[in-house]
């Protein structure tokens, strides 16, 4: 959902398939599949030679594309569910749009990718909640660990040295581990890379956590960074954010860790405006541009401001290289792929699916498992219960609704 504007709903490819749908070039617009069709040929074009590729030089710095993908096919799907070509007066919008390449991405996965990776907050599970073992999303993991595919979470939260701290934040993934005795050749699939990509975690026999030494997972570019470039850095984030938090007269504390600074709400429940937020993590980005020897990630987390040292795409680079795994073959899964999102550098090494919570996860990977077919993928997905459960509060509110609605 959008708030104060369209903040959260930026990216300059989605942007230009609108553009070509509701503007007016040489006197004509595009259709939504028309603009679909363009779209899909220009990234054919841009896979198969990206250097000055049409698509590059209409959107400068875009990043690689490890697949082509089908989007018209992925349209059908979508004017199935939303009969979104049917409209008369009311344009596509960009959730619709983002939507169309999400399906793509996952069409192309089928028999290709070998990991999948998971940003955490607000997309397996709800902003600071801890995974639930009775989430379809859970049964779905399992599923598809069960298959050989490895699952990752790449998250900001940063405990090191406490890996009790990751096992309560997927206590219900790991007690159904230990629900259904699995073996190594399962519980190995499932690691978790914590504070963008400076702490990784493996599942013991016992279906506890583990810290993996970081010599073992570090690439060499990790390797490269150094102490006091590391600590100069995060000293010029803390006066930024601290500066940025006075200005704007933000009710936050900051706390500093080894490898991360951030900013919340003092108060438990409060919420900061995101426009405000936005500022913050943008003010960082500026203090720091030109000023750092080391790659950082000031993002924008919805309810709080986090700058860490490196970023998803470390995160995903050192797993890959920890598991001998190709960047065309893994996919990431994450909601915040904005300029201050830390999901966005993820697009330079792995597929990408861009969602906003964690129903909207929940339906990709459903369409992922159709796609993989078997028996088991297959019961998987057509298990998902769809809407509230019976007699929860969101199901209570639902027919409160509907009843005052119907009469």
């Amino acid at each position: 959902m959008v708030r104060g504007g369209k903040l959260k709903e930026r990216d300059p490819l989605f942007e230009l398939v609108l553009k070509w749908i509701t503007t007016a070039e040489w006197d004509m617009t595009l259709t939504l599949r028309e603009a679909m069709a363009k779209a899909e040929h220009l990234i054919e074009q841009h896979v198969e030679e990206p250097k000055g590729s049409e698509l590059s030089r209409k959107c400068p710095g875009i990043s690689a594309f490890f697949t082509k993908l089908p989007l018209c096919r992925a349209l059908d799907n979508l004017s199935k569910r939303i009969a979104v070509e049917e409209r008369r007066f009311v344009p596509p919008t960009f959730s619709e749009v983002r939507q169309v390449f999400n399906i793509a991405q996952v069409y192309e996965m089928k028999g290709r990718v070998e990991m999948l990776t998971f940003d955490a907050d607000d997309t397996i599970y709800e902003h600071g909640m801890d995974l639930d073992k009775n989430s379809w999303i859970v049964e779905a993991l399992c599923t598809i660990m069960e298959t050989g595919i490895y699952v990752a979470v790449v998250t900001a939260a940063g405990y090191p040295g406490k890996p009790e701290r990751y096992a309560a934040r997927f206590k219900g993934l790991l007690e159904k581990f230990a629900e259904r005795k699995y073996g190594k050749d399962v519980i190995s699939k499932f690691l978790v890379m914590g504070g963008e990509c400076n702490y990784m975690f493996v599942v013991k026999e016992d279906y506890d956590l583990e810290e993996v030494d970081w010599e073992l997972f570090a690439t060499d570019r990790m390797r490269s960074w150094k102490d006091e470039d590391i600590t100069s850095m995060m000293d010029l984030a803390e006066a930024s954010l601290k500066a940025s938090c006075e200005r704007l007269r933000l009710d936050v504390q900051c706390l500093r860790k080894t490898r991360a600074v951030g900013c919340y709400p003092k108060q438990v429940g409060d919420r900061l405006a995101y426009e405000a937020l936005e500022d913050v993590a943008m003010s960082v980005h500026d203090a720091l541009r030109g000023q750092t020897k080391v790659p950082f990630c000031a993002f924008n987390g919805n309810l709080d401001v986090w700058v860490d040292l490196g970023d998803k795409r470390h995160g995903i680079e050192a797993l890959q290289k920890y598991l001998g795994i190709s960047e065309e073959k893994c996919c990431h899964m994450g909601d915040r792929f904005t300029h201050t999102g830390n999901d966005q550098r993820a697009r330079y090494v792995a597929m990408t699916v861009w969602v906003t919570n964690p129903v909207e996860t929940e339906d990709y990977l459903e369409l992922f498992l159709m796609e993989m077919g078997g028996d088991k993928a297959t019961m998987c997905a057509t298990n998902r219960r769809h809407g509230p459960v019976e007699g929860s509060a969101e199901w209570i509110k639902a027919q409160v609704v509907q009843r005052n609605t119907a009469s």
